[in-house]
């Protein structure tokens, strides 16, 4: 018997949710108030003044009195203008002028921001590393306005260029208006624990809201759980959040991980926004969002009727991955519109308070201090003679080298270098006459994390401790260890000959703080005020190091890594190549190989060419054109059982080309076929009373058919019974005649 085409065939397209809408980040009421005019002149405050009359006093927009204006006594990029709000306000634009009547002017400048007048932070505009353009002259007024806004009481302007035929002159304004909070302190042992009414849930959609400041890498900062080890839970880990979600199901037994963030322990304020629509996962962190969709039908807003922050409760469910409570501060917690920082504030039964918390967020008093170029240096006195050299500091860096310190000893009798090599630090013991010894510590250093490190010398021991682990070594001496009085950081005057100055790695970039030297900590206010050492190219009280891989420009799965000037994507096992992994490896069709006289055979193609979809593997059917061959599962026969009235036995064909993919390779086609072939052998396609199909196919776009093989739409009839051709008159397909052969 001649087969007959036909098939079960289901191939369905996934639908992509809609991006909803993120909630606003700014207000509807009006707030553009000038802020500084109305401040006394304490409130402003600088890091130098040319005279009395340039104080930062004089320095509110259009001002006229005194010189007309703030200038410094040196006009260098180490001068900064102050405003001290008086408490955190929403500050939405800024406004700058020139010093009154005069050359004096700012043509670009940094804008800082401070809760507490320390560890500042740079205001980027729109992700930009560049400053605010200034003035052309001396009175205009240079207005910008602030996307996004931001909430501080302290800000700082810091000159980055200025009339050449004159001097830093700046007259400024703040535009803004109150901002109220509420804040709760949880000390790493604490948690919060909201119970809310079943009854007041929305089933469609629930919002969580919250910003966070912490100092600490990792921690949990809420937990919510539901039958069957389903749960939500959000971590910060080194310095990134991560969104947990498990769906629950055993066939997906380790959570989905929505990553964003990165340097978020910054001591700063970021915010966090999640909506949960059924399988619909909105995560937004500051001004990036990640859109998922579970797989299978799970719904995150049947979760139990708790919800935990700052930490998981001790006793109860079970999470299967290791957790650290939050240490750090919550501001304007709410869940589904309810404030739960209010609720627990006023001690309401729906929130239970474990351990201790408090409901302020005080203020750090760490300094750090950013090493901009290559060329950056501080030059730190010690104490001479001593029989001991001891160090202590953390740092942080994308860089894989650099100098970190070098001090020699007394009388030019050996030196201590410490360098990072290759993401390892290495410290190491020169002496005249001697060959250098080395200790080598810590692994993948250059992550972007705080590491802390310790070194001594004393008597014939030299240490190295990173970040909690020691390494040590004997050496021998001629004579005693006594310290030098001078210590170099991150890098060396030109022209210096102190020993390390001269290595060819270069000088440190990235982020210092807590330095001690002896027994003494090191005060970076002294250092930037003039009154302790000597730098160049630093920036004190604030760590501008910056995520170049946030957003990743690394194309189709490319891994960005980065130094402190620029990233590289590498590209390896994705199939691209360029310099964000852009251009496809592979050529985009059958007819392209064809083209090159290559032989019929198995090819990856790229059907989208640079677009989102991977390479796929196709047969190339070289003859007098290029055929491509989709391979499928369903290519050996599969015998299929009466079922005697029972419900139908489906056959699904799954090609190993995604959807998305096989409809790309369409699209491309100048012909497409698909031929699936169906042996009968006493099993009809309809019933005999009435011509009721009782089998059919799914298309791709889940319609049901039940036409077949070279017949039409709609037609019910095989291309036997178009042609008039059956074994069987009476019927319109072979395989109705019921014969008890093939």
């Amino acid at each position: 018997m001649d087969p007959v085409a036909g098939t079960f065939l289901r191939m369905l397209f996934l639908l992509s949710a809609q991006p909803w809408s993120t909630l606003a980040a700014g207000n509807t009421y009006n707030c553009d108030a000038p802020l500084a005019s109305s401040l006394p002149r304490a409130s402003f405050t600088s890091s130098s003044e040319l005279s009395s009359s340039h104080g930062p006093g004089f320095a509110s927009l259009n001002r006229r009195d005194g010189a007309g204006g703030w200038s410094p006594l040196v006009s260098n990029k180490y001068q900064w203008l102050q405003i001290d709000l008086g408490e955190r306000m929403e500050v939405t634009a800024v406004a700058t002028q020139g010093g009154y009547g005069s050359s004096d002017w700012v043509t670009s400048y940094l804008l800082m921001f401070s809760d507490g007048g320390r560890n500042w932070k740079q205001y980027r505009r729109e992700e930009s590393i560049w400053g605010f353009p200034g003035n052309t002259n001396a009175d205009s007024v240079v207005h910008y306005r602030l996307q996004p806004t931001f909430e501080a009481r302290f800000l700082r302007f810091l000159p980055l260029t200025w009339n050449p035929k004159g001097r830093i002159g700046m007259r400024i304004e703040v535009y803004g208006c109150a901002y109220r909070s509420e804040m709760v302190h949880f000390d790493g042992k604490s948690s919060l624990l909201y119970t809310f009414n079943h009854k007041s849930m929305n089933p469609i959609k629930e919002v969580i809201s919250l910003k966070f400041k912490t100092r600490e890498n990792n921690g949990i900062l809420l937990h919510r759980e539901g039958p069957n080890d389903k749960h939500i839970t959000l971590e910060l880990v080194k310095g990134k959040l991560i969104l947990f979600l498990n769906s629950g199901h055993a066939d997906l037994p380790s959570p989905d991980a929505l990553m964003l963030g990165s340097l978020l322990d910054d001591e700063h304020w970021h915010s966090v926004l999640i909506e949960l629509l059924s399988t619909d996962v909105n995560f937004t962190v500051d001004t990036h969002t990640h859109h998922f969709r579970a797989k299978g039908e799970s719904s995150y807003v049947d979760l139990d009727y708790k919800i935990s922050f700052g930490g998981i409760p001790g006793h109860g469910k079970s999470v299967a991955f290791p957790h650290k409570n939050f240490h750090g501060c919550f501001e304007n917690l709410y869940y589904n519109g309810v404030d739960i920082i209010d609720l627990s504030k006023k001690h309401k039964p729906q929130v239970l308070i474990m351990g201790n918390v408090s409901f302020s967020c005080s203020h750090t008093q760490t300094v750090p201090m950013t090493f901009l170029s290559s060329r950056s240096y501080l030059v730190l006195p010690g104490i001479s003679r001593e029989d001991k050299v001891s160090v202590i500091f953390q740092f942080r860096t994308w860089n894989r080298a650099g100098l970190l310190l070098t001090s020699q000893f007394h009388h030019r009798s050996g030196a201590l270098i410490l360098v990072l090599s290759d993401g390892k630090l290495k410290l190491s013991l020169s002496q005249p006459g001697h060959p250098a010894r080395d200790i080598t510590a810590g692994a993948g250093l250059n992550d972007g994390q705080w590491h802390s490190v310790s070194l001594s010398a004393r008597g014939n021991h030299l240490s190295v401790m990173v970040d909690g682990e020691a390494a040590s070594m004997a050496h021998s001496l001629r004579g005693q260890i006594e310290s030098g009085d001078t210590y170099y950081l991150g890098g060396c005057p030109d022209n210096s000959s102190h020993p390390g100055c001269t290595n060819s790695l270069g000088g440190f970039q990235g982020c210092l703080r807590l330095i001690s030297i002896g027994d003494e900590a090191v005060d970076p206010i002294s250092i930037q005020q003039g009154a302790l050492g000597s730098f160049r190219d630093l920036q004190i009280d604030t760590c501008g190091l910056t995520d170049r891989c946030l957003p990743s420009y690394c194309e189709h799965g490319g891994e960005c890594s980065q130094s402190w000037n620029t990233f590289s994507c590498d590209c390896a096992h994705t199939g691209y190549t360029g310099a964000t992994c852009h251009s496809s490896l592979y050529e985009q069709s059958c007819e392209a190989h064809w083209h090159r006289g290559n032989s019929s055979g198995l090819y990856y193609i790229d059907s989208d060419g640079s677009g989102p979809l991977e390479p796929s593997l196709v047969y190339c059917n070289m003859t007098d054109t290029a055929w491509t061959s989709v391979q499928h599962n369903g290519s050996h026969l599969v015998k299929i059982k009466s079922l005697n009235g029972e419900s139908p036995h489906p056959v699904f064909f799954k090609y190993i080309a995604s959807m998305d993919q096989l409809q790309t390779i369409i699209d491309y086609a100048d012909n497409c076929q698909q031929e699936l072939t169906f042996h009968c052998k006493k099993s009809r396609l309809s019933t005999p009373q009435d011509g009721t199909p009782v089998s059919w196919w799914v298309g791709r776009t889940n319609e049901t058919h039940t036409y077949w093989g070279g017949s039409q739409p709609d037609a019910q009839k095989c291309t036997c019974g178009l042609e008039g051709n059956c074994i069987d008159s009476q019927y319109y397909c072979n395989c109705d005649a019921d014969r008890n052969e093939w």
